[in-house]
């Protein structure tokens, strides 16, 4: 073992004590033993540097003879150089998942404990060489001087490999099933492939796509070329064969059997390990024969139409027969094709959320077994991906709903009136709540239901920014919007309302809040105590109905919320609201800068159907090709995440070029791009995924369009 620094003895310590005891005090007089203490310690213990190479300082007698090592060929060497990764293991994930606590140590300067962990260890020559599998449970601590700098860290472990290999593996299996049968429902197979060994794995759905014999396996990159159709193995191989960068890999190929035709689709992407090197790549294929063979029969058609124009009319028709017939199968296949998308991601998400659950719910029996109570933490992860796998339930079933609205007329104020016991009873003895409800209120044109979750929503939000207790007022009064349009409510148009707000005396909101919160799935209550579907909800229901919704609030001074209710005219009828009209395009250009295809052609889609006259590229380097030309642009739609020159750098170069031009990012990450970057003048963010209204709107706001 290394050597440890001296504590001092038993007998200094004991006397300090003894100033603040009463009562005889016995003194110790050996010194401490550190090295018995280390050794007697239960875990395998190593003292590493506080430095990025982790050399070992110190190691137990136990943690040498568990790793199968000798003191003098691991002291004073970097822990990574001497346990590294297991050549045969094509995961070789347990070093780059080490480091990665060890750095977390180092910049938190806290225990950081780490998962199961899969980390193979070399054998003896004279068991036979190699590697043998093991499982460890560790933690890393950090040692503090008295500035409170990292000295060295404590790597502590156990071997768990018995209890991991002999774990009942039932659940697991079954939630595997369930995957495997939805990528064999959907024709999709899934491969990982290690570039740095050339080995490839492939799963039963992809075997089963390839009609493999049965005992026949492609374990190799090479070997699976020889699958592909000779005429496609050039741009497979090309596709693959970049190992510089990470990079993603869409390629479609027919596969090497000639009756009956076979096309995959694959994309993959690539993943880099601790040492940036690329590690593997992890992706899918689907079998999209039907699409392609439908394509074929499309353009077929339409040569044999294009060659019978002058023939008899019925040979016509029956040719136009015959291509709707394959239009309608082109149709067909690819509803076909996105169903089998759509599948794929959803046994994906669930397969991540039943991790998250059997992971929490193994680690929880573990520690029962041994006897441990504080299981909070496990329950709490697990009830977290169950209430995330519950919440995709509800978006899935929403997605697939439609809702008829009963519009009749309604008397607010008996609407608030029959609803005050309930709400007195929701929010509870520390809250007063209180009406003032207006007088001669004409009935409004609205749906009662959904007005009264709309209510009711609105109450319990601000309940919950009153935890401390406070005041709600519910009011009605009339409305009248003229025709002079207001800077404060825009949207809201010329007509008579009933006005029904909800104010609160709790925290308030701040502006960027404000802007935020009627978007889906934003909130800013903890996890599970918030979907951010409540006021998005109350706001769908409201844009239905005609009506407004405003939002009033300052931080630490109350919040009021404002709904606009159209007022009711004619006769009662049960009808479906027409949707809030979009602004339309008066041939205005605008640039679409999208890396992704598919997000691309619908957004120049929706512009062409607003009637806005557009320009597309799928990278900053293709754009840049068309804002250096002459070419008119009045705003510019860019990803903010495109490979190569991402969108802020390719708007600072065209905003050079062309000053003054409007730019509309959008992005996945609109938090940490609000936070760390300026948005300029004629600049606006939108975060992904947004509706196609929404972004419709906010082009139209931008360009200052009319509403169609």
């Amino acid at each position: 073992m290394g050597t440890l620094p001296p504590l001092g003895s038993v007998g200094s310590l004991a006397a300090r004590r003894q100033n603040h005891q009463k009562g005889p005090t016995v003194l110790m007089k050996q010194p401490f033993d550190l090295k018995a203490i280390f050794e007697a310690l239960p875990n395998l213990n190593l003292v590493l540097s506080a430095d990025p190479d982790f050399i070992m300082l110190a190691a137990s007698d136990a943690r040498l003879r568990a790793t199968n090592i000798s003191r003098e060929d691991c002291i004073g060497r970097s822990i990574f150089e001497v346990f590294g990764n297991n050549p045969d293991e094509t995961a070789g994930s347990g070093a780059g998942v080490l480091r990665a606590s060890l750095e977390r140590v180092l910049q938190t300067r806290a225990p950081d404990r780490m998962a199961t962990t899969k980390y193979d260890i070399r054998r003896h020559a004279s068991d036979g060489g190699g590697f043998e599998v093991r499982y460890w449970s560790p933690i890393n601590v950090p040692v503090l001087d008295e500035q409170g700098n990292v000295t060295c860290i404590i790597h502590q472990t156990q071997d768990v490999t018995e209890q991991v290999l002999m774990q009942d593996a039932a659940i697991l299996s079954h939630s595997e099933e369930r995957f495997r049968a939805a990528l064999l429902a959907s024709g999709t197979g899934t491969f990982n492939w290690y570039p740095g060994d050339g080995s490839l794995y492939l799963d039963r759905a992809l075997e089963q796509i390839l009609q493999l014999p049965l005992g026949q396996t492609l374990d190799t990159f090479e070997r699976f070329i020889e699958q592909v159709h000779p005429d496609d193995r050039s741009q497979v191989s090309l596709a693959f064969g970049n190992r510089s960068q990470v990079h993603d890999v869409t390629v479609e190929f027919r596969l090497a059997r000639p009756d009956p035709e076979q096309w995959l689709a694959c994309k993959a992407k690539g993943f880099r390990d601790a040492h940036d090197e690329l590690a593997y790549m992890a992706g899918a294929c689907t079998d999209i024969s039907a699409r392609r063979h439908a394509e074929d029969a499309l353009r077929i058609s339409e040569t044999r139409l294009r060659q019978l124009n002058e023939e008899l009319e019925a040979r016509v028709a029956a040719e136009v027969a015959e291509r709707s017939h394959t239009e309608e199968a082109l149709r067909q296949a690819q509803k076909m094709d996105a169903v089998g998308q759509l599948t794929g991601g959803i046994a994906h998400d669930f397969n991540n959320l039943l991790t998250g659950i059997i992971g929490s719910l193994d680690l929880m029996q573990r520690r029962h077994l041994r006897g441990e109570q504080n299981l909070e933490r496990y329950i709490d992860a697990a009830v977290t991906s169950a209430q995330r796998a519950a919440a995709l339930t509800q978006r899935l079933l929403a997605f697939s709903r439609r809702q008829t609205l009963h519009l009749q007329p309604v008397d607010v104020n008996q609407l608030v009136i029959s609803l005050e016991d309930l709400l007195n009873r929701t929010t509870g003895e520390n809250i007063a709540l209180q009406t003032k409800l207006g007088t001669s209120l004409l009935p409004a044109c609205l749906d009662a239901n959904q007005l009264e979750s709309a209510m009711i929503n609105l109450v319990i939000n601000a309940r919950d920014a009153m935890p401390h207790g406070g005041h709600i007022t519910v009011s009605t009064s009339s409305f009248v919007m003229g025709n002079r349009p207001d800077p404060a409510k825009r949207g809201l148009t010329e007509g008579e309302y009933i006005l029904l707000s909800v104010t609160d005396t709790g925290t308030g909101m701040r502006p960027e809040v404000i802007e935020r919160a009627f978007e889906p799935f934003f909130t800013t209550k903890p996890i599970g105590q918030g979907t951010g579907l409540g006021l998005s909800m109350v706001y769908g229901y409201i844009k239905q109905v005609k009506g407004y919704i405003q939002i009033e609030s300052r931080p630490f001074d109350g919040t009021s919320v404002h709904l606009y209710l159209p007022v009711h005219r004619g006769e009662t009828t049960l009808e479906e609201v027409e949707p809030e009209r979009t602004p339309q395009g008066t041939g205005e250009t605008i640039l679409v800068v999208e890396d992704e295809p598919v997000v691309r052609s619908l957004v120049v889609e929706v512009l062409n159907d607003l009637g806005y006259e557009t320009l597309e590229a799928g990278e900053a380097s293709e754009a840049l090709l068309i804002t250096e030309s002459q070419q008119r642009i009045d705003l510019m739609v860019s990803d903010v995440g495109l490979p190569g020159m991402n969108g802020r750098q390719l708007a600072e170069i065209v905003r050079q070029q062309r000053p003054g031009l409007k730019v509309l990012f959008a992005t996945g990450y609109a938090e940490s791009f609000a936070a760390n970057d300026i948005l300029g003048p004629d600049m606006a963010v939108m975060t992904k995924p947004f509706a196609i209204d929404a972004f419709a709107l906010k082009v139209g706001e931008m360009l200052g369009t009319p509403a169609g």
